[in-house]
């Protein structure tokens, strides 16, 4: 008895530390010691590259230009790359009238298709201190390469900034987990750092990588486990705001995106399972929860469960109530935390689709963590609607919440 006792008493712990207790930690970690935002002290505006890869986007490549061509950074200090993977439905023939009469920008064909290969074909091509990583399908809003430029004027430490992203039609569970997953966000910016960024757009030093390495899935995670390994800092800037305007229409779609994306995200966060000893104290504790999250979190639930129901066959109600209870709580506390960061696309969600939300989310990542000896992924796949095991922006983005 008392061994299935111990059993649920810590899947219940982990439980509570990687969905809740993380969450309340940093809350109250930001009231006792917070975070002071430097003042911004900038003599100087830094030069900014823009990356934009693209593949086959020609429904979408030149409301992309128009959008950044709107910027209201100043144009002396900007540089637009598109970097095309080889095209072939007419994207090219659309978007070179514009650049041939626009010293600004220029379209660069890169030799191989992949979004890490088109990153890496023209990074060194680049002149910006500052290089923006912004996909055809992120819509930004006109001050937003400014909103990412000042995070690293305010802070020489600062060497990712992530734009706050959001999905401009997403299903109602969408828009919840993004909702989620931004809050989330923002309480480790605030309180030390993000733990990733948005590959719908992002910004970083130039000096932080000459170049990805070539087997990176998921750019926007690397890059900010990159920079907190080294003890440099990643935000994540509710200023500077995009609306994804491709995403899952469909609850298949859904699943396929995030079961990509989490991958992804297990993926390049083992690739740093080495580097924990040399770590700073505080990402350090973020990275371990992050790997548990992916890794725990879904066996945990499972366990609990199925302990739970052992529990109650053998009469002891009081122990399995307890654990429940204890959870209750700290879902109450946490969705209160939750509802106090403001973000830039608030909205009421209600109980069903946030518990939606929540079981899918566990769902995902129980799939993740089975399949991932087995199923390996590129930085090419197919956009949202188009099928493939991948539901998300081609050779362009690796997107999602």
């Amino acid at each position: 008895m008392w061994v299935l006792i111990l059993l649920f008493g810590l899947s219940c712990l982990v439980m509570g530390w990687t969905c809740f207790g993380y969450y309340l930690y940093l809350r109250c970690l930001g009231l006792v010691r917070p975070r002071p935002r430097p003042p911004l002290d900038c003599d100087r505006l830094p030069f900014v590259s823009v990356i934009v890869p693209c593949y086959n986007e020609k429904d979408q490549i030149l409301a992309k230009y128009v959008n950044l061509r709107e910027q209201d950074y100043p144009k002396a200090l900007l540089e637009i790359v598109f970097a095309d993977g080889g095209s072939t439905d007419g994207t090219l023939a659309m978007l070179e009238p514009h650049v041939q009469s626009d010293p600004t920008v220029r379209l660069v064909r890169c030799p191989e298709k992949g979004k890490i290969h088109q990153l890496n074909y023209v990074l060194p091509q680049l002149k910006g201190e500052i290089v923006v990583n912004a996909d055809v399908d992120g819509q930004m809003e006109l001050d937003a390469i400014s909103a990412l430029a000042r995070e690293f004027c305010r802070d020489p430490q600062v060497a990712v900034v992530g734009a706050y992203v959001y999905p401009a039609k997403p299903l109602e569970v969408d828009r919840c987990y993004w909702l989620g997953q931004n809050r989330g966000r923002l309480l480790e910016s605030d309180v030390h750092a993000a733990s990733i960024v948005i590959a719908v757009c992002y910004a970083f030093r130039r000096s932080l990588i000459a170049q990805f390495p070539p087997d990176v899935v998921a750019d926007d995670i690397y890059v900010a486990f990159e920079a907190n390994t080294r003890g440099l800092r990643t935000v994540y800037c509710r200023d500077a705001v995009v609306s994804e305007v491709r995403g899952p229409s469909t609850h298949e779609e859904f699943f396929a995106h995030k079961f990509r994306k989490s991958n992804a995200f297990l993926r390049e966060a083992l690739r740093f399972l080495y580097r924990m000893p040399d770590m700073p104290k505080g990402w350090k504790m973020i990275y371990t929860t992050k790997v548990a999250q992916l890794l725990l979190l879904p066996w945990a639930g499972f366990w609990f469960l199925l302990l739970g129901v052992s529990l109650l066959t053998l009469g002891r109600y009081d122990v399995v109530l307890i654990g429940f209870g204890f959870l209750a709580v700290l879902l109450a506390a946490t969705s209160a935390t939750f509802r106090r960061i403001p973000t830039p696309d608030e909205g009421p969600t209600d109980f069903f689709t946030l518990l939606t939300a929540y079981v899918y989310s566990n769902f995902l990542l129980l799939a993740t963590g089975l399949s991932y000896p087995f199923y390996r992924q590129t930085s090419s796949y197919a956009k949202v609607g188009e099928g493939g095991p991948g539901a998300a922006s081609g050779p362009a983005p690796n997107r999602g919440a």
